[in-house]
């Protein structure tokens, strides 16, 4: 062969080698697939009961909202109050794991006493598919919360 020339099977074992390397990368940057709603999934149990501060507890979204069991993550929709909210650190945490006060947050502290607060989070979920809560109210049966589940991640 000629100066910079490859030979043909050198030629064919890079060709194979890029390949297989695509390949990989492929496997790799599979990116997760959204499943959007149109009607959002709800739970008489996060309809706007009244809750009191909670260590981490997990929710079984399968059970409890009817998402597909091994989700990977899910698009919540929160609403919460709480009737002391004024002068207290009250919010809403919800994540994958039950580390305390880890994950994502929605305050509604220093609102007005009973002022809604709302926002969206996307929330991972735990291998099973599940999220855990915790709550921090000013008081005993003191916070409203609303949960609506607008979409998923499988």
């Amino acid at each position: 062969m000629t100066d910079g020339q490859l030979d043909p099977i050198a030629l064919m074992r890079k060709i194979n080698e890029l390949e297989s390397k695509i390949d990989a990368l492929r496997t790799i940057t599979k990116g997760w697939s959204f499943i959007p709603l149109t009607t959002p999934l709800t739970s008489t149990s996060w309809d706007g009961d009244a809750r009191s501060t909670t260590a981490k507890t997990k929710i079984d979204l399968s059970a409890v909202f009817g998402v597909p069991a091994g989700v990977k993550a899910v698009l919540c929709n929160i609403i919460i109050r709480d009737s002391g909210s004024a002068a207290n650190n009250t919010f809403l945490v919800l994540s994958p794991n039950n580390t305390s006060a880890e994950g994502s947050q929605l305050s509604c502290a220093g609102l007005t006493n009973d002022a809604f607060a709302r926002g969206n989070l996307i929330v991972p979920c735990n291998g099973d598919g599940d999220i855990y809560y915790q709550i921090f109210a000013s008081g005993a049966s003191t916070m409203d919360v609303y949960i609506l589940i607008w979409g998923y991640w499988i």
